[in-house]
């Protein structure tokens, strides 16, 4: 993931954030070898003392870069990708153009579920999609600080009422990462009921909106479904506010984790990322004009 991310010019100029978890097994000395080797100029690591799991982890990353270090925006990218050459770019330029024709967008991405080949790529770079396929999908994406305003509210009280009541001994490595599986499940899922019940989701603003057609409702009915803050939570929170998610036709990057809490080898080849591929199209290099692709 480092290598694909040297790959991008911005490495040389943007800031770059690093939050490493703890705990037993989280091989911190590792990885901030690996970070400080990179020709990553700006960057700066944040490790934490115990295992937060992936829930806590990313929550307190926005919080750190929003709240505390007052960004506008963030690219937000899980350590289990790469990215293509231009991918940092691509994903700046296509936020500058959503949110200038649109007023319903809350994030964008350049991963997708993309099966083309380079050809049929190539005559779709400029093509966007709405996200509700896989409105759970979070795993690199930019988001802003006026959408970030609108979600916090929520997402805090889901740490405080949930995530953070599971015990931090290692016997709960895994329901921290995943809090739907842990022994407050049922009360999560009890209390996005009520949210949905009570809030509904918000109109969205006036002016331009990018079609959807998700609706959570039946979704989360479900009993035994399954809630996360990495990928589900942010997605119920954004519906939640009225913002769609949208991305790239074409995917910039590829997953490459096989092996971790939420996934394994079994799991990556049902997903089918064994089957994405990721081409470099020197085209992104000046793309700035995208449209939503016909229906």
């Amino acid at each position: 993931m480092i290598e694909s991310l040297e790959r991008n010019p911005e490495s040389c100029m943007l800031p770059f954030y690093f939050f490493l978890d703890g705990g037993p097994g989280a091989k911190q000395e590792e990885n901030m070898m690996i970070i400080n080797n990179s020709k990553i100029k700006n960057k700066e690591i944040i490790t934490r003392k115990r295992n937060y799991g992936c829930a806590k982890n990313l929550i307190d990353a926005r919080r750190f870069m929003f709240d505390w270090c007052k960004y506008e925006k963030i690219i937000v990218i899980e350590d289990d990708i790469i990215v293509s050459p231009h991918y940092i770019r691509t994903l700046l330029a296509l936020h500058q153009w959503a949110k200038q024709n649109y007023s319903n967008i809350g994030v964008v991405q350049c991963w997708s579920y993309c099966f083309l080949n380079s050809e049929e790529k190539r005559k779709k770079l400029h093509f966007v999609q709405n996200g509700e396929t896989y409105w759970w999908s979070f795993v690199s994406y930019c988001l802003d600080q006026e959408v970030w305003h609108a979600l916090r509210p929520i997402l805090y009280e889901y740490e405080t009422r949930f995530v953070d009541k599971i015990p931090w001994t290692e016997d709960f490595f895994k329901e921290r990462s995943k809090p739907g599986l842990s022994s407050v499940g049922p009360d999560i899922r009890a209390w996005v009921k009520h949210l949905i019940d009570t809030q509904g989701p918000k109109r969205v603003k006036e002016g331009p909106c990018f079609k959807t057609n998700i609706d959570l409702r039946a979704i989360f009915a479900s009993i035994n479904y399954d809630i996360t803050s990495q990928d589900l939570m942010t997605g119920f929170v954004l519906w939640m506010a009225g913002y769609v998610k949208i991305e790239t036709v074409v995917n910039r990057a590829r997953h490459i984790g096989k092996y971790g809490i939420t996934v394994d080898e079994k799991l990556f080849k049902l997903l089918q990322h064994d089957k994405i591929t990721l081409d470099y199209y020197e085209e992104d290099a000046t793309l700035t004009d995208f449209r939503e692709i016909p229906q």
